[in-house]
Order: structure tokens, then sequence, then C-alpha cells
């Protein structure tokens, strides 16, 4: 939906789901991933208290390439 992007909804969604499952389940952590073009996301995830841990190497076969992914995580003591 382009009319709600850039206006932080994203973010605030992550985290919010990320509380409720550090509240409600015994999830210690919670992992996303993203691929390196992807700039927002990665300010999102950030944003939302996610860490960069690694790059996945060609762990995507796309538009007839080989692509990486980056991994991001949370943990229950981390703080957003």
């Amino acid at each position: 939906m382009p009319d709600w992007r850039g206006r932080g909804v994203g973010w605030r969604a992550q985290a919010a789901l990320c509380d409720y499952l550090f509240t409600h389940t015994p999830a210690e952590r919670i992992e996303a991933r993203t691929h390196p073009e992807n700039i927002a996301e990665q300010k999102s995830l950030e944003k939302a208290g996610f860490r960069l841990e690694g790059v996945l190497r060609s762990i995507e076969f796309r538009a007839g390439a080989w692509r990486d992914g980056w991994v991001y995580g949370r943990l229950r003591g981390d703080t957003p």
C-alpha cells in the first residue's frame, strides 16, 4: 500500500508483534530475513529492535541469479 509507506507503520507493527510474542509465549528469539538492497526493511527491522546477525550467501535463486540474504534477530532481552 504505497500511501502508507514511510509513515512508521511497519516497524511499529513488527515491534508490537515481538512484544506480544515475548509476553505470551516462551519464545527466546525472533528472526527476520531480507535482501541486501531492501534498505527500507533493514531500517524497519532495526527500529523494531532487530540486529543484523549475518549474511546467508546464495540463499535464493531469483531473476536468473543467486542472491544473498541478510538475517536479523531479536532476543527476549534486547531492547528496541
